[in-house]
């Protein structure tokens, strides 16, 4: 994901939560409170990668739709 990003030109912040357990914290905190991983959890996954663009997360790695999202 962040080589698709660089690729794209995208501007970013990458936490890797596991290696990092203050950004652990931080996604299931907005996992945990987003109706949007309601789904994902329903079906025992935890919604990685998630990618958040302003105020609308992305959980998945479609790269087409990321394409739309960040142009």
């Amino acid at each position: 994901m962040k080589e698709f990003l660089s690729e794209e030109g995208v501007k970013f912040g990458y936490f890797d939560i596991s290696l990092d357990f203050g950004a652990l914290k931080r996604f299931l905190k907005i996992r945990d409170t987003h109706s949007i991983y309601e789904p994902v959890k329903a079906q025992g996954w935890v919604g990685i990668p998630t990618i958040i663009i302003d105020d609308e997360i992305i959980i998945g790695l479609d790269r087409e739709e990321l394409k739309k999202k960040i142009r």
